[in-house]
């Protein structure tokens, strides 16, 4: 907790009001604002936060945070940037904090699972970044709300060269874990060499006696790492070997050693994904031995949109929507390929955020789509038409309401449907 004057303080700003008005966490929605929070107004693309002080005062919240004159019920601190001040007042909190260990992750692909993973197997003493909240206004979020807490859980990302490593500073992690390195975003990077540079900023900001988790396919050679550095992979060269695939359902199975178990997760890649969350496990709270990590991942269901399955009227559907890149969606493809259905139905939508790469790897998902032998393909949006034009036997449309009209026009009791997307794609 700080008061109004220390918030001033911190963010730099000038108080009007109070300064002994006790304040607690953060807030950036007027909709999830809780008692003694701080109310940060930012302005946005669509929405500006100064429409909705009265809303988060009626909620609630203890002070606000503003870039213009405003008159309100509680203190008010006028700074020059918002969401700069976010991050300051977390800067400050995170010096405040002591944690037994602090565990970041960050990667292409894998992230929000990792994680979720990860604090599972940590225990109720953990606070972790909701959802994907991985950016400079979701990990200062996550920073203010983990008063007593033993464990910090953090997800860092980046859509451009130069975002992980301010996160990096105020994370200040422990043990440091890079889930993949793959072709997304490339509209901000530019090529996968520099989506490499830009994510191993996290492990190179780890201190000398932390941990480092990678699997085994990322070459770090040429980076400067203090840390110590283990490999998760199938050869005989990882620092942790593994084995992996997926039962008749799709379910991913993992066995390290003498542990093995099957996941509640669709798909081969979560099981790199908890191979990589039960290592950075083992390291944050050594005193859990492998099977007690075992038994915590194997009930963790998947994120909302991340290969949920839900069958509806007899029809099982697969909805990977939350967001799609080269990786992500050849991940999808090939979990489907591998599940028994009497018939296949997939719907595909754009990958986006690739930039000048954009036609080329819709162009090389024909070989994937083709390898699944679906029995029908629905493709969605500008990009995925130059995937459909290799392709027979398919529909394609621009429209994302007539694809919808034509599954449901479509579909049989029986059928399996694969939903994949980015989320930028509104069907």
């Amino acid at each position: 907790a700080f008061t109004s004057e220390q918030l001033a303080s911190c963010t730099h700003g000038t108080l009007r009001g109070e300064g002994n008005v006790q304040c607690s966490g953060a807030s950036i929605d007027s909709r999830q604002c809780n008692r003694g929070n701080v109310f940060f107004a930012l302005s946005g693309k669509h929405t500006d936060g100064h429409q909705f002080i009265e809303a988060a005062i009626s909620a609630g919240c203890a002070a606000v945070i503003v870039n213009r004159d405003i008159e309100a019920t509680v203190p008010i601190i006028k700074v020059e940037n918002v969401r700069k001040a976010l991050f300051d007042l977390a800067m400050h909190r995170r010096e405040q904090l002591e944690f037994k260990k602090v565990v970041a992750i960050t990667g292409s692909v894998g992230k929000t699972t990792t994680k979720d993973m990860i604090a599972c197997m940590l225990g109720s003493t953990v606070v972790k970044s909701l959802n994907s909240f991985n950016n400079d206004l979701g990990v200062p979020l996550t920073i203010l709300s983990a008063e007593d807490a033993e464990y910090l859980v953090a997800e860092v990302g980046a859509n451009e060269i130069g975002e992980i490593e301010p996160l990096a500073l105020l994370v200040r992690p422990d043990i440091g874990v890079l889930t993949s390195i793959d072709n997304a975003h490339l509209e901000g990077f530019g090529d996968c060499k520099t989506v490499l540079a830009e994510k191993v900023k996290l492990l190179e900001s780890l201190p000398s006696n932390g941990v480092a988790v990678v699997p085994e396919d990322i070459d770090l050679s040429e980076f400067a790492i203090s840390a110590s550095i283990y490999t998760v992979g199938w050869s005989d060269g990882a620092d942790v070997r593994i084995e992996t695939g997926v039962d008749d359902d799709g379910y991913g199975t993992l066995r390290i050693g003498e542990n093995e178990c099957t996941l509640s997760m669709l798909g081969e890649h979560n099981a790199m994904n908890a191979s990589l969350a039960i290592v950075a496990s083992m390291y944050a709270r050594p005193e859990l031995d492998q099977s007690q990590l075992f038994n915590s991942v194997h009930g963790l269901e998947g994120s909302a949109g991340r290969l949920q399955k839900d069958d509806v009227d007899g029809i099982s559907f697969i909805d990977d929507s939350y967001n799609a890149n080269p990786a992500s969606m050849r991940s999808a493809l090939k979990l489907f390929q591998a599940i028994s259905s009497p018939r296949k139905v997939m719907v595909l939508g754009d990958m986006l955020e690739l930039g000048d790469f954009a036609h080329a790897e819709h162009r090389l998902l024909s070989n994937c789509i083709q390898s699944v032998a679906a029995d029908l393909v629905i493709f969605v949006g500008p990009q995925m038409k130059i995937t459909s034009e290799s392709m027979p036997s398919i529909y394609e449309h621009d429209a994302s309401i007539d694809a919808m009209l034509r599954i449901a026009s479509l579909l049989k009791t029986g059928d399996t449907v694969l939903i994949k997307r980015s989320r930028g794609m509104h069907y």
